[in-house]
Parts: structure tokens; sequence; C-alpha cells
């Protein structure tokens, strides 16, 4: 025998199909947001800082956090620059033969 489903039923199959679209729709929209993302803006610090992650293990934590998440945060970067500065300053010069 076929029941027939009552209006409480009909509401709340289509408050779920409702419910499921729309998290479809954000999930979607979140992902290719993701996907679009443009260079982000220390990524030209980062690349630099990546000459130096074998003689800092600060340096190397930090690139590994940017690989993972894509950024940073306004003060690692500051830290990051210093930290940079600091590697560069003695670094010995190279004296070119001649």
């Amino acid at each position: 025998m076929i029941s027939i489903p009552s209006l409480t039923e009909i509401l709340i199959a289509g408050g779920v199909g409702l419910a499921a679209a729309i998290a479809i729709r954000i999930f979607r929209a979140r992902s290719a947001k993701r996907r679009n993302t443009p260079v982000y803006v220390h990524d030209a610090l980062l690349k630099r800082a990546e000459a130096y992650t074998e003689r800092s293990s600060f340096l190397k934590t930090v690139c590994r956090q940017y690989q993972a998440n894509g950024r940073i945060s306004d003060r690692q970067a500051d830290a990051v620059a210093k930290a940079i500065a600091r590697l560069e300053a003695v670094q010995p010069t190279s004296r070119r033969a001649g």
C-alpha cells in the first residue's frame, strides 16, 4: 500500500535538499577562490628567503609554512626581511680575482 507523504515530510525533505544545494554552492565558490588567488604580497620575499633556509631554521620554518598555507602574516614577513638582512650583512663579500 502506498502512503501519501504529509506536508511536514515534504517540507523537511525540501529543506534538506535546499541546505545541501547551498552547501555545495559555498564549497564550490570557496575552492574556486583558492584556485584563482593572485600571487601573494610576500611571494618575492619568500623566494629570497629560500636561498637562506640552509643557514636559518627560522627561515626554513617560515618557508615551509608559506608553502603549506600560501600566506604568512605581516609580522612574520617583517621578521623574515630582518633575518635576510642580517644574513646578507654577515655573508662575506666575494672578491673578484683580477
